[in-house]
């Protein structure tokens, strides 16, 4: 079976009166986008092909809020939903189209390079990211 996506929750580190405190570690580097998305709104519908070494795999960590993703395997034709709930990480493979639906809003770190994004993502006929 192919690699689609992985989830996890972030590591919990501590927590007191003022909040908790919670860390991941990447070794991912460069230019990162922090998005900011309103309750309803749509926001990827597109795959990469794993040309890009910061989409293989997409990482993002949702921060606060909660999300659905849904994806689709273009390999294997494999479907599925996935409610998120921060704080959380996400690994989306290659060839695994996807969109972000906002159930709350939320604030999401991507970790990518955003210079190379552009030349590894690929939309379905029809469709185009929002």
């Amino acid at each position: 079976m192919n690699k689609t996506i992985n989830i996890r929750p972030l590591a919990f580190k501590s927590q007191d009166e003022r909040g908790s405190v919670h860390h991941f570690t990447t070794e991912r580097s460069g230019e990162f986008m922090v998005f900011y998305r309103r309750q309803g709104a749509v926001g990827a519908r597109h795959y990469h092909k794993g040309l890009s070494r910061n989409k293989n795999p997409e990482q993002f960590i949702l921060l606060q809020g909660k999300a659905t993703l849904n994806w689709k395997d273009l390999q294997s034709s494999a479907t599925g939903s996935e409610v998120l709930q921060s704080p959380v990480e996400v690994e989306i493979y290659p060839w695994v189209w996807h969109e972000v639906i906002a159930d709350t809003d939320f604030l999401m770190l991507e970790m990518n390079a955003t210079n190379e994004g552009p030349v590894d993502t690929f939309y379905l006929e029809n469709e185009t990211s929002k």
